[in-house]
């Protein structure tokens, strides 16, 4: 089992589910999602990777994982370079701790592992088998992070109950259909109009969760997920109030109960 460094630069993209995917992944569930991996290409399915935050402070690892697919084409993800017709290798990652600041610091890794790299151009680097384990133990020992190693083949059961074909051919639920759901229309919840940041100040900063409006194991194989069409943000009380009936309600159903309750329809607004 090898292992590898990925990167993340804020400057370069904007993780807009960033917290969701914290929140998630640290109580348990189950988060994974697609990232360059530069020119490398013998990337196996249960390989270990870093993600390493790098461009603006505090920098160091943030989260660590499995790699939960081979390497694969999709449009580059750089806006100006999609355009361009230019595509990027990506594999994807399944994310067993993360977190919005650094787990481990790129000063403590530049001091203890001074012969290696930490500062890569691009995702994909090796990292040693040594410093792979010494690693992955420090973040699996950490109070916060604690979980439960996956052998290889638990890795491949679980991308195997995945639709490949969805994955590849569509949105599914990657980060990429959040994203672009979020970037439409905004942190407020659909439903309610209840704002995180409004509410909490900074901590509550850029959270919101997105809820898919067709089910994905309801729709084929071949189904285009379109983020702005299919996909709404709503805060985390609506969306489980959505999915208490099934199948789920509708954003106006829940929105009329909401309107009866309060007195005022909500209103939808932007950060």
């Amino acid at each position: 089992m090898r292992a590898y460094l990925y990167t993340w630069n804020p400057e370069k993209w904007v993780w807009c589910d960033q917290q969701d995917a914290i929140y998630r992944v640290n109580n348990g569930d189950q988060y994974d999602m697609y990232w360059s991996c530069g020119n490398t290409k013998r990337i196996e399915i249960g390989d270990l990777f870093f993600l390493m935050r790098l461009g603006v402070e505090p920098k160091g690892i943030i989260g660590c994982g499995y790699i939960s697919s081979k390497p694969y084409l999709l449009p580059h993800w750089d806006g100006q370079k999609a355009n361009e017709g230019k595509s990027a290798l990506r594999t994807d990652l399944l994310f067993k701790a993360l977190s919005d600041e650094p787990i481990v610091s790129l000063s403590y890794l530049q001091s203890k592992y001074p012969n290696h790299t930490w500062t890569p151009q691009a995702g994909g680097l090796s990292v040693p088998d040594e410093i792979a384990e010494e690693l992955f133990s420090l973040i699996q020992g950490n109070a916060k992070f604690r979980f439960q190693p996956s052998a290889k083949n638990e890795v491949e059961i679980y991308t195997e109950g995945k639709s490949r074909s969805v994955t590849y051919k569509t949105y599914d639920r990657s980060p990429a259909a959040r994203q672009a759901c979020i970037e439409h229309y905004g942190y407020s919840c659909s439903v309610c109009g209840f704002n995180f940041e409004k509410a909490y100040g900074a901590i509550g900063s850029k959270y919101i969760e997105v809820h898919h409006l067709k089910q994905v194991a309801d729709i084929g194989d071949e189904y285009l997920v379109n983020p702005v069409r299919d996909l709404r943000p709503v805060c985390s009380n609506c969306h489980r109030i959505l999915h208490k009936t099934r199948p789920p309600l509708s954003i106006e159903e829940l929105r009329t109960h909401n309107i009866m309750l309060q007195g005022t329809p909500p209103k939808a607004r932007r950060p």
